[in-house]
């Protein structure tokens, strides 16, 4: 780090060492405008690669009555006293502005080559960015526009993956249902019948029902869950998803023989 201090008459700036300032408590001469001031006053450091030196500093000798007469106040002298000092002047061929950075790129210019190679750089880095975004929210991004799945599904297909669909379980709604039995032909088999509706813009997976039996108490005889396989009509079972805004009719067939059921609920789920 090189020492530098700055002219308050004419805003020069100049490198100085230790030696200089300590000899005469900081004073010293501008060698453009040939004031004195105290270098201490607006001594800073900065980089020596940030300045560049021509000539040494050369001293200047004058009076004390001289530092009076630009200073105004020389604590203990008087006027029948005068005494010689060497006070350095600070000569105008060492001023370099303190303002100079060191270059970013040394003594050359950055060349094209190098803008390109940086630019193929962050658009690699953006490309990967978007990848992992796609990938990472592949199904939420059907949600917000469905067309793009079929790009999506090719994407998956280099990346050995698939595109989910949607499980937004509160678009799912049950329209109507109804417990049904036939003593006469089959006493020990029951029936569901239901109607479930898919509210969503978009398709989803085919949701689970939950069937609890209940007692005349409503207190819970028996539970299970029954998978769209278990659920769907032989001509629906084909269907990966259920399709926006459609409503299909379900049945459900189990044995209830052992089981006294008065009521039930039959419950949407995702597992």
């Amino acid at each position: 780090m090189a020492l530098v201090t700055l002219c308050p008459g004419c805003s020069t700036t100049f490198r100085v060492n230790a030696a200089q300032l300590q000899a005469h408590g900081g004073d010293v001469r501008c060698g453009c405008c040939q004031r004195i001031f105290n270098g201490f006053a607006t001594l800073i450091t900065v980089n020596e690669s940030a300045i560049e030196y021509t000539s040494q500093i050369q001293l200047y000798t004058f009076s004390t009555t001289e530092i009076a007469a630009e200073n105004q106040i020389i604590p203990g002298s008087s006027d029948n006293e005068v005494e010689t000092h060497v006070i350095p002047e600070l000569n105008q061929e060492t001023a370099e502005t303190t303002e100079t950075s060191a270059p970013l790129f040394g003594d050359e210019k950055p060349d094209r080559q190098w803008y390109v190679k940086w630019g193929s750089v962050n658009a690699l880095l953006a490309l990967f960015l978007i990848s992992q975004i796609a990938y990472n929210y592949r199904t939420e991004l059907t949600i917000i526009a469905p067309e793009i799945r079929p790009r999506l599904e090719r994407l998956c297909e280099f990346l050995s993956c698939t595109v989910p669909y949607p499980q937004e379980i509160s678009l799912i709604g049950i329209e109507s249902s109804e417990l049904q039995k036939n003593p006469a032909q089959q006493p020990e088999v029951a029936t569901m019948y239901a109607t479930i509706h898919n509210y969503a813009p978009f398709p989803q997976v085919w949701p689970a029902l939950q069937l609890s039996l209940l007692d005349a108490r409503e207190e819970l005889i028996a539970s299970r869950i029954f998978t769209a396989q278990d659920y769907l009509q032989e001509t629906d079972k084909s269907l990966p998803f259920i399709q926006p805004q459609q409503e299909i009719e379900v049945r459900l067939d189990f044995d209830s023989d052992r089981v006294d059921a008065l009521g039930y609920r039959l419950l949407l789920l995702y597992p």
